[in-house]
């Protein structure tokens, strides 16, 4: 009779939640605007990843798109289940997923002067650097900077391309997707893939966020075995690896 109870047990838990009758779980899930990320449509990579994992009629997710700076604070108040695309460093250590979803590639805008002089990311040594608000890429550069944050993307590429900073770490599709919008003519030069921190979703460990890292863990283990997770990612980003060669974690 035991025997038979937990078997019963181990079926209710492997059962689809659908076929109990139970009602979804939702998922609060937050993120900033990344095109093919996440884009304000709701799809991209981290979308589709994050759908794939906790797949409806099970789950239900409720997704909440805002800049970085809002979704940190988000996160670490405990206010969501679940943050897509957070660097090591930027929250409690245990709400990190096991394995990285990416490697990212981020692009900085440079001066002339900068740019003729570049070897890799030390050429930031003593220069100008600024970056989007809680962005933290000083913490993944050993040498030191003047290194500011801003919630104004324009603002700073204006700056560089005034030589007022040396450099403007962001990513190459925003900073050309601006470009028309300068103050004056463009004179900044783009060097590509300078720093490559890894990418984590990150779970707050209330009672519901545990069970659901849980979830992410293991099924992260099993789409990477049977690399259904580079299929998911080229079907968005084709013209890169999703985890290259790290240079900076």
């Amino acid at each position: 009779m035991r025997q038979f109870a937990r078997w019963w047990l181990i079926l209710l838990i492997c059962w689809p939640l659908s076929l109990l009758g139970a009602a979804p779980v939702t998922i609060n899930a937050v993120t900033d605007h990344w095109p093919k990320y996440s884009n304000l449509d709701g799809t991209g990579y981290y979308i589709d990843l994050l759908r794939h994992v906790f797949p409806e009629p099970d789950y239900q997710l409720e997704l909440d798109i805002v800049p970085f700076s809002r979704a940190l604070f988000l996160v670490n108040q405990q206010r969501v289940d679940v943050g897509l695309g957070f660097y090591r460093g930027d929250v409690d250590p245990s709400y990190y997923s096991e394995i990285p979803v990416e490697v990212d590639r981020v692009d900085a805008a440079v001066t002339p002067e900068l740019a003729a002089v570049w070897k890799d990311i030390t050429s930031l040594k003593q220069k100008k650097v600024q970056a989007m608000l809680a962005y933290r890429f000083d913490s993944f550069i050993s040498v030191p900077m003047y290194y500011e944050e801003s919630s104004e993307l324009l603002l700073m590429l204006n700056h560089v391309n005034d030589g007022k900073i040396d450099a403007l770490l962001d990513y190459k599709r925003s900073m050309i997707s601006l470009a028309s919008h300068l103050d004056h003519p463009r004179q900044y030069v783009i060097i590509e893939n300078v720093l490559n921190p890894a990418v984590y979703f990150v779970f707050p460990q209330t009672e519901k966020g545990k069970r659901l890292k849980v979830r992410f863990d293991k099924q992260m283990q099993q789409l990477i075995k049977s690399g259904d997770i580079e299929q998911i990612f080229k079907r968005y980003v084709s013209d890169r690896e999703r985890v290259a060669k790290a240079r900076s974690d």
